[in-house]
């Protein structure tokens, strides 16, 4: 008898031969591929921890179900083990989904389970990331390898955990969930579904575009994103007066030069008490964070935070110790810092982290630091053993994973970014927003080319860590998702760059094409021309996003002085190149605008446009498919083209006409001024004000008897400012770039046709200093 599950991209064969389950081809209805797996493999194999083993193979079946989603496969109970495999395809037809349930029936507890046991003889090609290919950088090598899929001709394989081994070895792609219990007796436990995908061809490119795809469609939506952070800024001497000196500032240089208003303004490490014996606020911030959120809210933004599970950098050994003798949690003795999978130290970071979100309508945390070594402490909440502790490992991210859950249930939306010592699998992206690039320091410099410039060495550094994740490692993991610590040009740097050198940086960590950027900056260290630069390279980036975040990396080790690009492209023909000689001696290239670098190949008569190039002409060649570029590249030169039909570059700051309207608020439910395109009134105690049909309340109780300041900026942002301070904000991009500033005489207001800057606003010297306390 034969069964088979198919959808408009895969088609499963299956049949029951003596009451066993055999795997039948597997049809790939894009590249028209069959694949065939050999005997040798199973659908399940479960191995307990006492040595014995049983599988699809030895165990016959009990019951086949089809249900109008699946089929579902009941197997005999053999060492105490109930086994049922179900089968469905995705909701959007194009994946095939697997998910094995256990049940048990007396104590026979369990070391691993293959979910996915595919015999490779009768393949073409395979593709696998092997664990003896990952050097140990922060954590065992190992464990970098976790969480990854795997290729058989023009298909790929997975988990949707990121902690399963995923490989192909000895003949084989398995997918290995390590358990170390037993299940128990009542209780159905069901495994993480696997997936079954196909791509339009089997080389690597088509492969890798499929399951990123796949990827896409599993995640977390998250768009681009720019956002300010403390870090570099001041590191650990944060301080109430710094930051909302740093807010203030980074937002007016910000605004002025016409980037819209930051997603999130970020205060980093240095608010956490570590004498204490839990995460609590220190001397600097006994008052909370509250003011902190009141001004990132006025400034039409969110608030975020640093959060450091293991207890951060600088002091988690003494911490996690008092965390340990306050009956918070647990010491990990192997790594020195808070043991992480602690049931009682997850429950209580959990609880800390949602009711601060709540608290501080927190819209990202910087999840910084997690596990360096598993904890082999068997006293404590948590369990050990396995192959190098994978039973801790399965068990501590299913916990985590579970925080992250509830923390997006409990205020939707928010931003989680996982930074160091996690496992580097795409499937993380299905709970949180991005991940930290893993191999590599905050910031750092290159050796490669000996008395070249700093900025040189820095953008090597950071180019030579994506060479080594995306082409040495051969990680599987979107680049648009990475993290990657960049823009850093802050007071803590030590670095100096001229003004070009300083846009040279910005562009080359823009064409990586993460949708996440966290500006590490200084407003101290910026003048005008890096103002401008900044604001340059946010506005080409966001604008196109929609072709970077396919960016993905070709050529050498950037370290070993290889030339090298970052290339994206989109199915209509939109592209983006970008090349680069990290070398002191120049090099001749040639580009072939093919499939490799992810070219369609219905592009015809695209033009080309430079970017970023001190010596390219104007030219009205176009280019097609399979067509040849040749490019010199002299000493460290950096060119970056555009491909398209309009004319992709950065025009500079729109003609947006800025003002300040001032007046004092003597009289309620009143209409200040207003023309076609500006109203200000004031309604029961607040005002009003809107332009060009985007309207701003002010938050205060009562505006009624203070002056007010209400600014239009060139990014068409517009505040309301009451009694010398920044009361609301909101930022409408599509906006007209000119309103009418034509107003009827009237002695009730004055307007200035600038936008007063927030140290420019009179202060109320009246005004007492303001505590802030929950909102």
């Amino acid at each position: 008898m034969e069964y088979f599950i198919e959808n408009k991209t895969v088609r499963r064969e299956f049949r029951i031969q003596q009451n066993h389950l055999i795997s039948g081809p597997v049809e790939n209805k894009l590249s028209g591929d069959v694949f065939v797996p050999d005997g040798n493999g199973s659908e399940f194999t479960v191995r307990f921890t006492d040595g014995e083993e049983i599988s699809s193979k030895s165990v016959p079946l009990t019951d086949i179900r089809q249900e109008k989603d699946g089929t579902i496969f009941t197997f005999e109970e053999r060492c105490a083990t109930t086994v049922r495999v179900a089968f469905q395809s995705s909701a959007d037809g194009k994946y095939i989904k697997k998910r094995v349930m256990l049940s048990q029936s007396a104590n026979k507890p369990i070391d691993y389970v293959l979910l996915e046991n595919v015999g490779i003889i009768n393949s073409k090609s395979h593709f696998t990331v092997r664990a003896e290919d990952q050097d140990e950088f922060y954590f065992d090598g190992y464990y970098y390898s976790l969480g990854q899929p795997f290729y058989i001709d023009s298909f790929f394989y997975g988990c949707e955990f990121p902690a399963t081994s995923n490989k192909i070895k000895h003949g084989l792609g398995y997918v290995k969930y390590y358990l170390g219990k037993t299940i128990a007796p009542g209780k159905i436990f069901k495994f993480p579904i696997t997936i079954l995908g196909a791509a339009k061809a089997s080389d690597m490119t088509s492969l890798q575009t499929a399951f990123f795809a796949y990827i896409d469609s599993i995640s977390t939506k998250a768009p681009y994103r720019v956002q300010y952070n403390s870090w570099y800024d001041h590191m650990l001497d944060i301080t109430p007066a710094n930051i909302r000196k740093s807010f203030f500032e980074i937002e007016k240089g910000l605004t002025r030069h016409g980037v819209p208003t930051l997603d999130a303004y970020v205060i980093d490490d240095g608010w956490n008490d570590y004498r204490s014996d839990f995460w609590t606020m220190n001397r600097k911030f006994e008052d909370g964070l509250f003011e902190y959120t009141r001004i990132s809210r006025s400034l039409g933004s969110r608030f975020g935070l640093w959060f450091g599970p293991r207890g951060g950098y600088s002091a988690q050994t003494g911490f996690a110790k008092r965390i340990e003798k306050g009956g918070n949690g647990y010491f990990n003795k192997e790594s020195k810092d808070i043991c992480i999978g602690s049931e009682k130290y997850v429950k209580n970071a959990e609880d800390f982290l949602i009711q601060n979100t709540l608290d501080y309508e927190i819209d990202y945390w910087k999840l910084d630091g997690f596990c360096l070594k598993p904890c082999k402490d068997p006293t404590h909440d948590h369990i050990t053993g396995g192959y190098k502790e994978m039973y801790y490992i399965t068990e501590m991210w299913s916990r985590w994973i579970n925080v992250f859950v509830h923390l997006k249930k409990a205020r939707p939306g928010i931003y989680l970014n996982m930074t160091s010592y996690v496992t580097p699998s795409p499937w993380w992206l299905k709970y949180v927003d991005c991940l930290w690039i893993q191999n590599s320091g905050d910031i750092g410099f290159a050796d490669n080319a000996q008395g070249q410039r700093k900025v040189e060495a820095e953008i090597t550094y950071r180019d030579n860590r994506y060479w080594d994740f995306l082409c040495k490692r051969a990680l599987q993991f979107p680049p648009s998702r990475l993290y990657n610590h960049e823009p850093i040009y802050g007071n803590t740097a030590k670095i100096s760059y001229t003004d070009r050198e300083f846009e040279k940086y910005l562009f080359s960590n823009a064409v990586r094409g993460q949708a996440f950027n966290e500006l590490y900056l200084s407003y101290n260290m910026l003048n005008e021309a890096k103002w401008t630069a900044l604001a340059k390279v946010l506005t080409w980036a966001r604008e196109n996003h929609h072709i970077l975040k396919h960016a993905h990396f070709l050529g050498g080790d950037p370290a070993e002085n290889n030339v090298y690009e970052y290339t994206a492209w989109t199915e209509d023909g939109e592209g983006i190149v970008a090349l680069r000689n990290p070398s002191s001696e120049a090099a001749e290239v040639t580009v072939t605008l093919n499939k490799l670098m992810g070219v369609p190949e219905t592009l015809q008569d695209a033009k080309r446009w430079a970017i970023y190039d001190d010596y390219a002409p104007e030219t009205e060649k176009t280019f097609s498919y399979n067509q040849k570029m040749e490019v010199t590249l002299l000493p460290f030169e950096f060119k970056l083209y555009q491909f398209g039909k309009t004319d992709p570059r950065y025009k500079g700051m729109p003609p947006v006409n800025t003002f300040t309207i001032s007046f004092t608020c003597n009289e309620d439910n009143c209409t200040i001024c207003e023309n076609e395109d500006v109203r200000v009134q004031i309604d029961d105690g607040s005002i009003l004000f809107t332009v060009d049909g985007t309207t701003l309340r002010s938050s205060s109780e009562t505006v009624i008897g203070k002056d007010a300041f209400l600014v239009r900026e060139r990014n068409k942002c517009i505040k309301i400012y009451i009694a010398g301070q920044l009361d609301n904000a909101v930022c409408n991009t599509n906006a007209k770039d000119t309103v009418s500033t034509d107003f009827a005489d009237s002695p009730l207001f004055t307007l200035q046709n600038k936008a007063l800057a927030y140290d420019e606003i009179p202060q109320d010297e009246k005004a007492q200093p303001k505590k802030w306390f929950k909102l």
